[in-house]
């Protein structure tokens, strides 16, 4: 089926193979002219299965045996994420929360609590919201600019909203919680594994560029978090020094 959604900023039009994929979006429908076109194959959908048991393999897991129908919407992802570059944005792992008109960006390796941590905010911080809960878009133009998608992990927590990123928190378990402003290239080597990379070489290094010139404009944080409430006033209390943001600790 045939249908066009709005992600950051740009109307995307879909050709899917399966009713999935439009389920999924219909939060972001939308009828304006497209700005680029997009279309699944089998080959498509076999990819995301040989690549699924290749990861499930190398984590010495068994891999999940997914339908077509749920493959096919990593496919379109991919396809919609290898096309961004060229409009200035990017897909990062990762989970954003916000408040007010500022959002956050919280990203580690699998596991580490991410999703947990945010679930702090929502409790801890009134008037906090989750903007994507594991694969936003982010646009870098007159100011960095985080997104909502429909891909946003098995919890699904999303909002079709942009909102100015006003920093990018790298988690870390802990003891006890802490947080530092760190420099890009103390991480660079996790931010580029956080971040969809597509095998062309020159789209690749298109989305190198969007790292550097994101790291010379978001300041950057390493939290080390225990995933007790204090942790979320932890994080809150030292983003709040650099922004406009009121106390809304409840």
């Amino acid at each position: 089926m045939i249908f066009t959604i709005r992600l950051a900023e740009m109307n995307i039009s879909i050709n899917s193979i399966y009713d999935e994929v439009y389920s999924l979006c219909r939060d972001y429908l939308t009828d304006d002219t497209p700005d680029f076109c997009i279309a699944t194959e089998p080959s498509d959908i076999e990819f995301e299965r040989q690549k699924n048991i290749q990861e499930a393999l190398t984590e010495g897991i068994v891999p999940v045996d997914y339908p077509d129908s749920y493959l096919e919407t990593l496919a379109v992802y991919r396809k919609i994420a290898d096309k961004m570059p060229e409009f200035g944005t990017f897909l990062m792992h990762g989970a954003v929360i916000a408040e007010g008109e500022k959002a956050f960006l919280f990203t580690a390796s699998s596991g580490t609590g991410k999703t947990t941590h945010i679930r702090l905010w929502l409790d801890n911080i009134a008037g906090s919201y989750v903007v994507n809960g594991d694969k936003p878009l982010i646009h870098i133009g007159d100011k960095v600019t985080v997104y909502g998608t429909p891909w946003a992990g098995k919890e699904g927590m999303q909002k079709n909203t942009g909102v100015e990123l006003c920093g990018i928190v790298f988690l870390e378990r802990g003891i006890d919680n802490s947080i530092v402003k760190i420099p890009l290239p103390q991480v660079l080597p996790l931010f580029i594994q956080q971040t969809y990379r597509p095998n062309d070489k020159q789209k690749l290094e298109n989305i190198l560029q969007l790292i550097r010139k994101l790291g010379s404009r978001v300041p950057l944080y390493r939290l080390k978090c225990n995933m007790q409430p204090d942790a979320a006033f932890t994080a809150y209390e030292a983003l709040c020094a650099g922004t406009a943001l009121k106390d809304n600790i409840i």
